[in-house]
């Protein structure tokens, strides 16, 4: 299949709507960071790629907002918004290799949606090409302007089986002018779920509260359960962390840096290990996110302030009892990662506790009805295999 590298906008909705007149099948991919992510691409008659869409439209550092083409890679953009004390507040894994489009498209977040939310808090507007080659441009360059929000946010996510991301305008936040890491380790996880507890009561609005248990603590060489709270702000702010955390370690400067890097990087560092590892992601109420730990015995990390979990197991066999509790208790869970011969032949998303579609499956036929009727644009990607 050949690979098209469209150096515009206007030329890959082109490029679109050419292939879409033909009824050739269609792979929309940025840096295909995310290719053992959701259901596996089927082949297709075109591949298109935005890698050479990766200018900066537009940045507005008094605004704290910036418009850049869906190609530009990520790491790139944040190297751009450090020179003027600024970052996009996403922290998604595979970051070094991803484009901006790439994370939008898949939703992929980090430690600190904590803090900042995920991609849906942060795009104000974006232009997308569609298959009957039309450019079309949601939201604006003000961060208060709400306009076409739920066309975006049909985007987002969607991992490109609607349209093809051209460029997004994004909101982008101050740097703290220092971090800290403050962390906790015990033998018991009551302990730790304890210490949570207090952190999300307090007084205190950290960047991140992760758990982790002691299989994925230990890959980051500690012991124990651990829950691990990144501070920033100022000398006085994180005096007062200190201070609201008695008994934690600390890290500051390149140790901090260095480990929110490795638990940033955590999913794709044990892919690369584990070339057979399943991630699965749960989604719970606060309060449940012990249950999930007590169910696994392997590494386990969970975003403790939201309630989403990432499980990591190294067999098919070892989702049979995740599967099962989730069904039962009605969390949501999905078959993030895995080898492409599992994401071709399993269920990655779990079915409604009676086995049948979720409701919202319906909804999303019909969306994708109404923009890629004929099926062609990044098909088996999402829950159904749309």
């Amino acid at each position: 299949m050949p690979l098209l590298t469209p150096s515009s906008a206007e030329e890959l909705a082109e490029t679109l709507r050419e292939a879409a007149s033909k009824s050739q099948t269609i792979t929309a991919l940025g840096a295909n960071s995310k290719r053992l992510m959701a259901g596996p691409l089927l082949p297709s008659d075109v591949t298109i790629s935005t890698s050479k869409l990766r200018r900066v439209l537009q940045y507005e550092p008094n605004d704290l907002t910036v418009s850049v083409e869906a190609g530009m890679p990520f790491a790139e953009l944040q190297k751009l918004l450090a020179a003027r004390g600024q970052m996009l507040a996403l922290d998604p894994p595979h970051s070094a290799d991803a484009t901006v489009g790439g994370v939008i498209a898949t939703n992929s977040s980090g430690p600190v949606r904590r803090a900042f939310g995920t991609a849906r808090d942060l795009v104000i507007g974006m232009t997308f090409a569609t298959l009957e080659g039309k450019l079309v441009k949601t939201g604006g360059m003000v961060v208060k302007n709400v306009a076409g929000l739920d066309m975006s946010k049909l985007m987002i996510g969607s991992f490109g089986t609607l349209a093809v991301l051209t460029s997004v305008n994004l909101r982008v936040h101050a740097r703290p002018a220092e971090t800290r890491a403050f962390f906790f380790c015990s033998s018991d996880l009551e302990s730790a779920l304890e210490k949570r507890a207090a952190v999300l009561r307090g007084v205190l609005q950290p960047l991140a509260v992760d758990l982790l248990s002691p299989a994925a603590a230990t890959r980051l060489g500690t012991r124990g359960f651990m829950l691990a709270v990144r501070a920033g702000g100022s000398p006085t702010v994180l005096a007062r962390y200190a201070r609201e955390l008695p008994g934690s370690e600390t890290l500051t400067g390149d140790r901090d840096a260095q480990f929110w890097n490795q638990m940033q990087a955590f999913t794709p560092d044990f892919l690369r290990r584990q070339p057979g590892g399943i991630v699965l992601r749960t989604s719970t109420t606060l309060s449940e996110i012990g249950d999930v730990f007590r169910l696994v015995t392997g590494a386990c990390i969970s975003r403790a302030a939201s309630g989403v979990s990432y499980i990591y197991v190294t067999s098919w066999q070892a989702v049979a009892p995740i599967w099962k509790a989730a069904t039962e208790r009605g969390w949501s869970a999905v078959v993030e990662y895995a080898p492409e011969e599992i994401r071709a032949s399993k269920e990655l998303w779990l079915l409604s506790s009676d086995g049948g579609e979720p409701a919202a499956f319906a909804m999303m036929k019909k969306v994708k009805q109404m923009f890629d009727p004929s099926s062609l644009l990044n098909r088996n990607r999402l829950y159904g295999r749309i």
